[in-house]
């Protein structure tokens, strides 16, 4: 993968991300094997983007694992930075963000959706 962006790619993604304080993110497993694209893996860097399609730095993955949402752990919920960056946080902003994700395909949600989780790390900002 040589793009990612942030589903929304609110500029308080970007921030968080460029800071170091997002070091995680998820997405349903269901839209990899409905489009057909392979599964981010360890070592892969992506560039990441903002609203313009301006690159604002480099992450490269550290960990990429397939878990159902209700087995999202507190420890990647703190990863993904947001809000107070508890679980219970986590699954409030992420049940409707995955919903959302899966209607756009005709699929439904429910606690025993797969998500691929994925830990990274900034490796390039430019100044």
């Amino acid at each position: 993968r040589d793009l990612h962006s942030f589903p929304t790619r609110r500029s308080s993604d970007l921030v968080v991300v460029v800071q170091g304080i997002k070091t995680a993110t998820c997405s349903a497993y269901e839209l990899y094997q409905i489009n057909n694209e392979p599964l981010p893996k360890a070592g892969d860097y992506s560039i990441i983007l903002d609203s313009n399609n301006e690159a604002v730095c480099i992450v490269k993955t550290k960990k990429v694992y397939v878990t159902e949402y209700n087995q999202v752990s507190t420890d990647h919920a703190f990863k993904e930075g947001e809000g107070d960056r508890s679980l219970e946080y986590w699954r409030m902003v992420h049940e409707n963000f995955l919903i959302n994700e899966l209607a756009s395909v005709h699929r439904s949600f429910d606690e025993h959706t797969k998500v691929v989780c994925e830990e990274f790390e900034v490796v390039y900002k430019p100044d």
